[in-house]
């Protein structure tokens, strides 16, 4: 049953919501707080539900959805397929027989498929090029799509391979697509543009550019199929925006821009095309913001050895867009495959998207940790372990550590986020003072930690910390919990233990010969392959040192409450059936000690109430 605005009621409602919800869970993407939002904007959905937990999202999604489905399927549909193109397909599938008894509405009404999916016949779709002679592509009309309610309505031609689905008509007229076509009859000057030119018009969009155009119409023709976001400037004509900046022919370039701004002219959306530019003119890369892997390592928190492997990829250096990846299950003796399988998908993304690799650090490997694993060896962590040309990762990347508590703490506690944001600005600012708390110093733990926030007059702040190795139930963990809590986000030290003289004085060489604070990762990179280099590496502190590099700026989305995560084994026994102890765990956990719960060092704000990331 319908309401007079052709949305679901009653049964048939709930009916639809569930499907949506049920289908909603698959959408791995929807980890990523950046993703809910891109769905939540182009859905026309209030901030405060991007910002609500995953569950609440998806309920509000499909209630949403359910009051216009003829006008808003379409666009669920295609936002899923930006970020899972098998995911839109099942999601159709799913929602088309709520659609089957729609009102006439449902006609002229944008259904998301791509091209390649569609069935070959073509007598019941949309306006879009089809091939004329000689190869050249043109345009065929073709009438609108039926309104079942109609008397004699044919029914829809079926095919036996592919279901029928309406095609998302073109914006662009005839005319105008062969005008775009004879712009875009320019030569490449090599794979790199191309690759630019992807990234930048993917990172405006908010969706990464699908397949693999080679020339700049097949670009342009690429976009065509997507809806327009609200400000009505489709993503071909962003496309051709992008390529008009970024061409060599400055002629050419300034035909390309003349053409969309009359383009939107006649649409009625110059100013909102104006106002993307004036946007694009002031967006310029951050250098400090790299290509990465993020690993998020949650125990189970019951005494066993499982673990639970979230994992986000940011594809684009320069932007801070990064995709959330599947969770999986597993324990810590198969952590080493979980994460050579997440680097291999990165692998993938940054070939794509590396258009200067002579000017980019290798990408960062950054493990999201609880403080009791805080001291694993995860640098050592191998690709190929299996093989005889096994390699560990620390010397190939820039492997750090950041704090899962304080990420998780953040949106809830302005005080933490607030110190933490400071003391990296100081950081960046005022290069690296270094403090360092050793346990033969003697120096009394309350003393010591007075010494983070009081400084002599006309001092320079403390930025980085060098310690004696945080192993679970030390006073070094103590410390570090401390120093986090106090907003630090540089910290080393030798996982072997003590923080022993030269270690320390090899410390405060690394971080005084980095003329910025921004090359530490790679400093500490190429003392870790310089120690795997040397038969007599393992006496190097590049093998075993440690380093916390906790960036406030690049934040993701790890509050617990997630999805399900896909089961690598049986929970409870591994491949071998027999558990991996930690680094040092105690033989019974503590539950004071375990990853969520809340101690005084680190928690000296509990339950404050802040704004929402």
């Amino acid at each position: 049953m319908a309401d007079a605005r052709g949305g679901l009621e009653g049964t048939e409602r709930e009916e639809f919501v569930g499907a949506v919800v049920d289908e909603l869970v698959h959408c791995r993407f929807l980890d990523e707080g950046t993703s809910r939002r891109t769905v939540g904007e182009h859905l026309g959905l209030p901030p405060e539900l991007w910002e609500g937990t995953l569950p609440a999202f998806r309920v509000e999604v499909a209630r949403h959805v359910s009051l216009d489905p003829a006008g808003r399927v379409s666009t669920l549909c295609t936002v899923v397929g930006w970020y899972d193109e098998p995911r839109r397909e099942a999601l159709w599938l799913r929602l088309r027989p709520f659609l089957a008894a729609r009102p006439a509405e449902r006609a002229n009404h944008r259904f998301p498929l791509p091209a390649s999916r569609l069935p070959d016949d073509t007598s019941d779709h949309g306006t879009r090029p089809g091939p004329l002679p000689g190869g050249a592509p043109g345009y065929i009309d073709r009438p609108r799509l039926p309104d079942p309610t109609e008397q004699n309505a044919p029914a829809p031609l079926a095919s036996p391979r592919t279901p029928t689905f309406p095609r998302l008509p073109s914006p662009f007229t005839a005319d105008e697509h062969r005008r775009v076509q004879q712009l875009l009859t320019l030569e490449l000057t090599g794979p790199q543009l191309m690759h630019r030119l992807r990234d930048s018009i993917g990172f405006e969009l908010g969706f990464p550019v699908p397949g693999e155009p080679s020339t700049l119409l097949e670009l342009f023709d690429t976009l065509v199929d997507f809806s327009a976001p609200p400000d009505r400037i489709p993503p071909s004509v962003v496309a051709l925006e992008w390529v008009g900046t970024h061409i060599s022919d400055k002629t050419a370039g300034h035909r390309c821009q003349e053409w969309t701004e009359r383009w939107a002219r006649d649409h009625d959306c110059l100013p909102a095309l104006l106002r993307r530019r004036r946007a694009r003119d002031q967006w310029q890369a951050d250098p400090r913001i790299p290509r990465a892997l993020l690993i998020m390592v949650e125990p189970a928190g019951d005494g066993s050895d499982d673990v639970t492997v979230r994992y986000w990829i940011n594809d684009l250096a320069g932007h801070w867009a990064p995709r959330a990846g599947e969770a999986t299950e597993t324990r810590m003796d198969g952590l080493g495959t979980a994460v050579e399988r997440a680097l291999a998908e990165g692998e993938r993304l940054w070939a794509a998207s590396r258009a200067d690799p002579a000017d980019q650090l290798p990408p960062f490997v950054e493990f999201i940790l609880p403080y009791l694993l805080l001291n694993h060896d995860v640098a050592r962590l191998e690709i190929g372990a299996d093989e005889p040309g096994a390699a560990a990762i620390g010397p190939r990347y820039c492997v750090h550590l950041r704090s899962l508590d304080r990420l998780r703490r953040v949106p809830h506690d302005p005080f933490i986020a607030n110190r933490w944001r400071q003391r990296w600005q100081e950081l960046h600012q005022h290069g690296t003072r270094l403090h360092h708390w050793a346990n033969g110093d003697r120096v009394p733990l309350d003393r010591w930690s007075r010494s983070l926030t009081h400084r002599q007059h006309g001092a320079a702040p403390y930025t980085a910390l060098a310690l004696d190795a945080p192993r679970q139930g030390s006073q070094a963990l103590a410390v570090l919990k401390r120093a986090i809590a106090e907003g630090f986000g540089l910290a080393l030290w030798d996982r072997r233990g003590k923080l022993e003289p030269r270690s320390r004085e090899t410390i405060a060489e690394l971080l005084d010969g980095t003329p910025t604070a921004h090359g530490v990762p790679r400093r500490v990179q190429e003392m870790r392959a310089r120690a795997e280099a040397d038969v007599d590496g393992d006496v190097f502190l590049g093998r075993h040192v440690a380093c916390l590099w906790d960036d406030p700026e690049r934040i993701v989305d790890c509050q617990p409450g997630q999805p399900e995560p896909a089961l690598a084994h049986p929970p409870g026994s591994g491949p071998s059936g027999s558990p991996v102890p930690l680094d040092h765990p105690p033989e019974v956990p503590d539950p004071s000690r375990m990853p969520n719960s809340p101690t005084v060092e680190e928690t000296p704000h509990d339950h404050r109430p802040g704004p929402p990331r």
